[in-house]
């Protein structure tokens, strides 16, 4: 008796559901260039307030006792 084979089914990276199909090279590609182009816009125009933000951040973030420890607040963002 002859096995048909599966065919692979790929997981989709986001949800981790196999009902996703895989890219081509060339669409996966053009996305990746999208998203490099919304990034650089948005640094280009948020990026100082994006550092100042992360900047204050960590400096209140040190836990000055035990500075290993990082912050202690569980803070998200």
């Amino acid at each position: 008796m002859i096995m048909k084979k599966d065919k692979h089914q790929c997981v989709c990276p986001l949800c981790a559901c196999t009902q996703t199909h895989m890219l081509s090279t060339k669409a996966a590609v053009q996305i990746h260039e999208f998203l490099e182009l919304i990034s650089e816009n948005l640094m280009a125009i948020h990026g100082r307030e994006i550092y100042r933000y992360y900047g204050k951040r960590a400096k209140r973030n040190i836990n000055v006792q035990e500075p290993w420890k990082g912050d202690c607040t569980d803070e998200l963002f």
